[in-house]
């Protein structure tokens, strides 16, 4: 029954991509990140506005054939896609989906997050907890992740020319969302700008597609939604935690001296 469903969407994939004039990576806008940085909070910003068709993370693989079809399929079974929308929207948290991506995939515009390494590897473990899964069920398994995946994000984005990729912190896009939303409304050539608010088109916030815990309880970027992770130990060697310090460093100074840059150093409150 899997096998069959799988076939059937590969079959539809390759014929949206085909049909669909939007399936082109020129007309794709990517959130390229890692998780816990406050992607998910971007992304329904993006998602509310009628010109951006997504909902939030739909799981695309970019080196499979036809994924710009996939897509659109996802899309639309989540009631995410917008027909006459610019940009076909996705967000990538995972090397596992960008890390085959096709020459083409670098025509899209790409916005990358980034935030520092200790509250963002004790918030992965804390959300896995919560949610009773093992995949992030240490410390350690989580700053492999953050590593992998920040030195990831670090070379994609060498690949994009600087007129398609905007570098942002979680820093600023928590506490200056307003600055941070008109720097992508001009950076995108957005009428009208970019608002900070969610709209019910943001499927992101009924859970699946981002964060399951907090994605349904805010309308807009909130300074509250920060999870309070003071007092809590990060459990990592000094080599795991030097690799993510030097992985976090060398991708923010490449943002802060990008052409579009809206980034500050992440002064959020460490574990102790």
């Amino acid at each position: 029954m899997i096998a069959l469903r799988d076939g059937v969407k590969t079959l539809a994939a390759g014929t949206v991509a085909r049909a669909v004039p939007q399936c082109r990576f020129d007309r794709c806008l990517f959130v390229l990140a890692h998780m816990r940085c406050g992607s998910t909070a971007l992304s329904n910003i993006l998602c509310s506005r009628p010109d951006i068709s997504g909902y939030g993370e739909a799981h695309i693989r970019y080196g499979a054939p036809n994924a710009l079809g996939g897509l659109v399929v996802n899309q639309a079974r989540r009631g995410g896609w917008s027909p006459r929308a610019d940009y076909l929207f996705d967000k990538v948290l995972h090397s596992r989906h960008d890390s085959a991506a096709p020459p083409e995939f670098f025509r899209s515009r790409a916005i990358f997050v980034l935030r520092a390494p200790e509250p963002t590897i004790v918030s992965i473990h804390r959300l896995y907890q919560k949610l009773g899964r093992d995949e992030y069920g240490t410390h350690q398994l989580a700053a492999e992740y953050y590593i992998s995946r920040v030195t990831a994000l670090s070379q994609l984005w060498d690949r994009f020319a600087p007129d398609h990729r905007f570098g942002v912190t979680h820093e600023t896009l928590i506490t200056e969302p307003d600055a941070t939303l008109a720097g992508l409304s001009t950076w995108l050539d957005l009428s009208p700008p970019l608002l900070n608010q969610y709209q019910s088109k943001a499927a992101s916030r009924r859970g699946g597609a981002g964060d399951p815990l907090q994605s349904g309880a805010f309308s807009r970027i909130e300074r509250g939604a920060i999870s309070d992770l003071s007092g809590v130990t990060l459990e990592i060697d000094d080599a795991q935690r030097a690799a993510a310090l030097a992985a976090y460093e060398m991708f923010r100074d490449k943002l802060n001296t990008a052409a579009h840059p809206v980034t500050r150093a992440d002064t959020s409150t460490p574990p102790e």
